[in-house]
């Protein structure tokens, strides 16, 4: 009887162990946004980078999707929506109202383990994306994260400021 008692008491113990070692390793990520609206001015060099960062100084911890009810997080998100207003200013006279092709690109991800897990949704479709000079051109970058596979690469993003750039390029002024 008493070694039934024990391996009961032994499989609970074990049962407690395990599961408290198997978490979502995303549970306490602090990835968050700072400065998500801003203005983009491209001149005559027709680019134009601006730095932005996920840190921990704003409202909105970035969770993966579907599992915000599983954060412990005060105030979970599942994506975070940066949005730029882009402005093509160019004195040149033969570039009065021309339209180009601009390229978005993220660049530069500050943290190598984030950067495996963040994933970038930029709108307009850079591949086709237009901008006219002299007309603003909203755009919008959507960050989601994926969920850490194990304990060191949640250890390498958790409270981790991450920073990338977002380049506009005009490719190709159409009246030069």
């Amino acid at each position: 009887m008493k070694t039934k008692g024990f391996v009961i008491g032994a499989l609970i113990t074990l049962a407690l162990v395990v599961s408290s070692f198997t978490f979502a390793y995303w549970a306490n990520v602090d990835l968050e946004a700072t400065n998500t609206d801003s203005t983009v001015t491209i001149g005559e060099g027709r680019t134009a980078t601006v730095t932005a960062t996920l840190d921990s100084t704003s409202a909105g911890e970035l969770v993966p999707a579907g599992q915000l009810d599983n954060s412990s997080n005060p105030n979970p998100v599942e994506e975070i929506v940066f949005t730029f207003d882009v402005d093509w200013l160019d004195d040149s006279t033969n570039l009065q109202g021309a339209t180009s092709a601009i390229d978005i690109e993220i660049a530069n991800i500050s943290n190598a383990t984030a950067e495996t897990y963040l994933n970038f949704a930029i709108t307009p479709d850079p591949a086709s994306a237009e901008i006219t000079q002299g007309q603003t051109l909203t755009a919008t970058i959507t960050v989601t994260l994926g969920e850490p596979a194990n304990q060191a690469d949640y250890d390498a993003i958790i409270n981790d400021g991450v920073t990338f750039d977002v380049i506009f390029t005009i490719t190709d002024p159409a009246s030069e």
